[in-house]
């Protein structure tokens, strides 16, 4: 449907174009623009059609990741190019999440490596939790529909190997990564150095990830453009004088952008690496051609590339940030740093470091609010701290790559890049500990629109200085205002009994603005469980929130819990059956039951059952009943 109207506005085009006049330009230039959207909309569903219908048979794969450790298996992605059914061979291009039970022969797979198996994926699904990560949508832009888990005896190696770019890239960094290995430097201090020099987080711990994250230092973990520029820089130093001849400026062009390239295909090509990598070839070619770039068409044209090759990115959490950034570096640092003027250079280069680093903020702040609900507060000290010691990692880095097989060089290096980091750690660190160093700062989608539309009021007074945008940015605000203060009233008369999808028994009740967390057992930070439940109270922006056990006692204004019966508004809720015996006095409207074994004694018809399979025993008649891991979680709200 999309080709026919696209064919149409070109003939409107065409017939333009034959007739065009001044007075016809407005009208030109908006059937192009809609023209543009047309084909990018074409490109988005040409990109994503669907993977051709499930075949069962016996499949040949080949291993695009290496496989990394989790806590019962290794996990990593396979391309099925091939099904071989009774007597048919049939060729296809479908990547698969893969679950490899642990043992020794995992160590044999390499990136290009080529099993056969006859295990069918599945289909991935969410556990629909309220407000968690939509993993199915995240894979399913990176093309991946179904996952499989493999057991020892179901998988065999081929001895086949593919080579792509793509798996000749993960091989080398996965070599790489062994000469780090090989320094000793320390197994923190080795996954802070991978990431921050070759992209690869695979190994990054939790606690590792916290610090950086509350401390707003995350984004030197992520390959992007302050790396390549770093990278760039120490090329320029190195190489800059073949630029002083005519075939030296070509051979300059060609070295810069393959070394630029070469660095984005082995730190992984996350987006912010190819925004970084093609911007600087756009401003590399426009240099040695006498041609002077403008950042906002640079910035502009590398999105169009970007995603005219992956329209997906656009969907990116990384690709949005990075464009925010950079554009909020180019159009507000030069107005932040013209507030002071330094003239010493020491002053002056954090000066420069600290405008920058409020300016990125400033624009990156909405969709940061909006997808990790957290401001750290300190941001500015972080960026002081890691941005001169990335400066500084990034050289040893390379350079600790390059003299690995100097003994005395190489321990030298390896010396200064362990305590850096240890140093570095601990200023993050003690930031981390600082109070209020990460508050939750919560967006939803209609608050998103007002931020980034208020921002945008303010960037065009910056430009024009015209009162028009002050009082557009003012009704922005009072909107943002008045929708805050309305979804407030709403939720503090609105009481919620939510039921998470969780094989251990985990019940919200929720009441104004505080929370009860009732479990089986005491929940530790580290279950999954635990943080669904601290996204529930942070969405709802909730000020209160009390984990109980279900054998406990509890009473209070709102809720009373007694072994196993929970009274809330109401509402009468069995959380532990087995030990409960009903009687007329006791009518529950919830009986929480994830056993799946019905209890055999009468209840009411207005009454729900909650199992986490389905019941093997008969359910009476006219009773309700909902299954956790078919239906996902239970919510009611009155």
């Amino acid at each position: 449907m999309l080709i026919y109207v696209a064919i149409v506005f070109c003939g409107v085009l065409i017939l333009v174009h034959k007739h065009y006049n001044y007075n016809l330009s407005p009208l030109f230039g908006g059937i192009t623009f809609i023209l543009l959207i047309l084909f990018g909309a074409i490109n988005y569903q040409q990109y994503n059609r669907l993977p051709p219908p499930e075949t069962n048979g016996l499949m040949a794969a080949t291993v695009l990741e290496t496989p990394q450790e989790k806590t019962n298996s290794y996990k990593s992605v396979l391309l099925i190019h091939s099904v071989k059914t009774e007597d048919t061979l049939i060729g296809t291009r479908e990547k698969v999440l893969v679950y490899f039970e642990k043992n020794d022969d995992i160590k044999q797979l390499k990136p290009g490596s080529q099993i056969i198996f006859e295990q069918t994926p599945e289909s991935i699904e969410n556990r629909g939790n309220p407000y968690e990560f939509d993993y199915k949508s995240y894979l399913e832009k990176k093309h991946i529909f179904r996952q499989v888990y493999l057991k020892s005896g179901n998988w065999k190696l081929t001895g086949y190997v593919n080579n792509t770019p793509l798996l000749w890239a993960e091989t080398i960094r996965d070599k790489l990564l062994k000469i780090y290995h090989e320094q000793e430097i320390g197994t923190k201090e080795t996954e802070i150095l991978s990431a921050l020099t070759l992209g690869y987080k695979r190994d990054l711990d939790r606690e590792t990830k916290r610090v950086f994250s509350s401390a707003g230092a995350m984004h030197v973990l992520a390959v992007s453009g302050l790396h390549v520029g770093i990278v760039f820089f120490a090329f320029s130093i190195c190489f800059g004088f073949l630029q002083k001849q005519r075939f030296g400026r070509f051979l300059y062009v060609m070295l810069s952008i393959s070394l630029l390239w070469c660095f984005a295909f082995i730190t992984g090509l996350s987006p912010s690496v190819l925004r970084a990598c093609t911007m600087f070839s756009l401003i590399i070619i426009a240099g040695n051609i006498n041609r002077r770039a403008n950042i906002y068409n640079t910035l502009a044209a590398s999105t169009f590339l970007l995603l005219l090759v992956n329209p997906n990115n656009l969907f990116e959490v990384g690709f949005q940030l990075s464009y925010m950034a950079v554009f909020g570096i180019v159009y507000l640092q030069p107005r932040i740093a013209g507030l002071w003027t330094v003239k010493n250079k020491a002053g002056l280069f954090f000066w420069n470091l600290i405008s920058v680093s409020i300016a990125a903020q400033i624009a990156t702040f909405p969709l940061s609010a909006y997808y990790f609900n957290q401001f750290p507060t300190y941001f500015l000290l972080s960026n002081i701290v890691v941005i001169p010691a990335a400066m500084l990692l990034i050289p040893l880095g390379m350079g600790l790559l390059a003299f690995s097989k100097i003994p005395l060089l190489a321990s030298s290096i390896a010396f200064a890049v362990k305590w850096i980091i240890k140093i570095v750690y601990f200023l993050l660190f003690s930031i981390d500990s600082f109070p209020h160093s990460t508050p939750d700062v919560v967006l939803h989608t209609p608050e998103l629109l007002f931020v980034l539309a208020l921002l945008f009021s303010i960037f065009l007074f910056l430009n024009s200085r015209r009162v028009f945008y002050i009082k557009s940015a003012l009704s922005f605000a009072v909107l943002l205002a008045v929708f805050i203060l309305f979804s407030g009233y709403k939720q503090i008369n609105r009481h919620e009994i939510i039921v998470l999808n969780a094989q251990e028994s985990v019940t919200c009740f929720i009441t104004g603005n505080r929370m009860y967390a009732i479990s089986a057992d005491t929940l530790s930070p580290d279950d999954y469980i635990y943080s669904s439940v601290q996204d529930i109270k942070r969405q709802k922006r909730l000020t209160k929130l009390v984990f109980l056990t279900s054998d406990s006692t509890f009473n209070d204004n709102f809720l009373f819990l007694d072994k196993g019966l929970a009274v809330f508004e109401g509402k009468t809720v069995l959380l532990n059956p087995a030990h409960m015996t009903l009687t007329n006095t006791i009518s529950p409207n919830l009986i929480i039951n994830l056993s799946g074994n019905y209890i055999s004694q009468s209840v009411s018809e207005d009454c729900c059952l909650i199992t986490y399979y389905p019941s093997r025993k008969k359910v009476t008649s006219g009773v309700k009943q909902h299954i956790l891991s078919e239906q996902g979680a239970f919510v009611s709200s009155w």
